[in-house]
């Protein structure tokens, strides 16, 4: 019986992709083109990140939101950053870029280096953009799931008016 129905139905939704494969890529082209750029020419971001660092005094808490919790992420990856006594990634696909071998300083299975600090990595089950990372980096990770009551996109954004989430951080500010 699921076969019967599947094929049609997966038939109907690949006309209506294909006639409007044009909208679909250009809704989902500035934020995969971002990430997509990053991965392949993020040197620059991660040394601006790291003189950013480097010009404040420590302790240092990295808060990142999307791409933005990639960056922080692969930079403390790639080298130690003095000071930096915390990560926070918000919506972040970094733990869904390691496990498909898309993290430029992180090859999958390998584990997070030693020299990367805490980690809070906030998600929201709605935001399809949002990845837990305790799973997949146990014991070095710390997930909090939110719960921003916005259907997907909008749960992307929608963080940023969870008073949930910022009671999260703060109680893990050094």
């Amino acid at each position: 019986m699921g076969r019967l129905i599947g094929r049609p139905v997966l038939r109907l939704g690949s006309r209506y992709a294909v006639r409007r494969r044009r909208a679909l890529t250009e809704a989902a082209h500035p934020a995969a083109g971002d990430v997509l750029t990053f991965l392949v020419r993020g040197g620059p971001l991660r040394t601006a990140l790291r003189e950013l660092v480097a010009a404040v005094e420590p302790p240092v808490v990295l808060l990142g939101h999307s791409l933005g919790g990639i960056i922080a992420l692969d930079t403390l990856i790639e080298a130690p950053l003095s000071g930096v006594r915390l990560l926070v990634t918000v919506g972040s696909q970094g733990p869904f870029l390691y496990e498909t071998g898309a993290l430029p300083h992180l090859e999958h299975p390998e584990p997070l280096p030693a020299h990367v600090p805490g980690w809070l990595n906030i998600h929201d089950r709605r935001d399809l953009l949002g990845f837990a990372a305790a799973p997949v980096f146990p014991g070095r990770a710390e997930d909090i799931a939110t719960d921003n009551r916005q259907p997907f996109p909008g749960a992307h954004s929608a963080y940023w008016s969870d008073p949930a989430v910022y009671r999260a951080i703060a109680e893990r500010l050094p």
